[in-house]
C-alpha cells in the first residue's frame, strides 16, 4: 500500500486524468499484476501470441500503434521494436516502469491521450447537462500512416471512468441513458478502428465471470463487459484469471472472457446489441 501511495504522489500524469481516476486505476492494475502475475500467465501469452500473429499478416512494417498499452505486460515490446521502424504506445497514463523500459529506444514513443476525448468536455459539467448529448471526440489523425493498429485490452475500460464521473455528477448508476452512453463510447471506438483503413487487431474483455472457489464448475455470476454489446464473430477466445481468490473475495474467483478479432482494411466488426 505504501508503494502505491508513493506511485500516486510522484507519477507523471495530467491533473484532469488524476481527477477522473485514471492514475489510481493504472496503479491498482500494476499492483494486482504484482500480486496475481502467475495467474495472468496464459492471458498474457495469448495476448502476445495474437499480436505476433497480426504482425505476421502485415507486409508493411514502418509504424505500429498500440492503443491501451498500459504497463506493457501483455505486449511483445521487443518484437515490435525489432520489426517496426516506429512503435507508438498510447494510453491515458504511463507509469515509471514502462517509461524506463522505453526511454532507451528512439523508435518507441509514448502518447498520453484520452481515447474517448470526453475528459476535456466533461471536466466542468453544468448542472443541466444531458447524458443523451454526450458524444466521443475521437483522435482521427492518430492512426494516420499506421501499418498496424492494435486495440489491446482497453475497449471495455473506455466508459468506466466516464461513467463514474457522471454518477458523481448526479446520474443514477442504473439509468438506461447512462448505460446507452457507455455502450456508444464502445461502438464509437470500434467505428473509429474500422475507418482507419489499415489492418486492426482488437483484443478485449467480453464477459466477467464470478465463480465460487468451492465449486468452480458452478455457473456463478456472468456479466457482459461491454454494456450489452456482443461480437458475433471472434477469431479466438480465452479466460483471464484476473483476480483469483482471495484477491477480491476469499470465496470467489473473478475471471474474464477475452476475445480477439483481426480486421483487414475495409472489413467491419460483426456485432449486435
Amino acid at each position: 500500500m505504501l508503494s502505491e501511495a508513493f506511485s500516486f504522489l510522484f507519477a507523471k500524469c495530467e491533473s484532469k486524468f488524476r481527477r477522473f481516476g485514471y492514475l489510481h486505476e493504472a496503479i491498482a492494475i500494476d499492483a494486482r499484476f504484482k500480486r496475481c502475475g502467475p495467474s495472468w500467465g496464459s492471458h498474457l501469452e495469448n495476448t502476445r501470441s495474437e499480436i505476433s500473429s497480426a504482425i505476421n499478416k502485415v507486409s508493411e512494417r514502418k509504424k505500429v500503434i498500440i492503443l491501451g498499452a498500459g504497463a506493457g505486460y501483455d505486449i511483445p515490446l521487443d518484437d515490435l521494436e525489432r520489426l517496426f521502424e516506429a512503435v507508438v504506445l498510447v494510453d491515458v497514463v504511463f507509469l515509471k516502469s514502462i517509461r524506463k523500459k522505453t526511454e532507451r529506444s528512439p523508435s518507441i514513443s509514448l502518447v498520453e491521450l484520452d481515447l474517448t476525448g470526453l475528459v476535456a468536455s466533461l471536466e466542468h459539467l453544468k448542472s443541466d447537462f444531458d447524458v443523451k448529448k454526450i458524444q466521443s471526440t475521437l483522435p482521427v489523425d492518430l492512426l494516420k500512416d499506421a501499418d498496424l493498429v492494435i486495440s489491446c485490452n482497453v475497449l471495455s475500460q473506455l466508459p468506466i471512468n466516464i461513467q463514474n464521473w457522471l454518477i458523481k455528477a448526479g446520474v443514477h448508476e442504473d439509468d438506461d441513458e447512462l448505460k446507452s452512453c457507455c455502450r456508444t463510447i464502445i461502438i464509437d471506438h470500434l467505428k473509429w478502428l474500422e475507418c482507419s483503413n489499415v489492418p486492426v487487431l482488437l483484443i478485449t474483455d467480453l464477459e466477467r465471470q464470478l465463480s465460487p472457489v468451492k465449486d468452480p464448475e458452478e455457473k456463478g455470476i456472468r456479466d457482459n463487459a461491454l454494456y450489452g454489446l456482443e461480437f458475433n464473430k471472434l477469431d479466438k477466445t480465452w479466460i483471464w484469471n484476473i483476480a483469483p481468490s482471495p484477491e477480491i473475495d476469499k470465496n470467489y474467483n473473478l475471471k474474464h472472457l477475452v476475445g480477439s478479432v483481426y480486421l483487414k482494411p475495409e472489413e467491419f466488426f460483426d456485432i449486435s446489441y
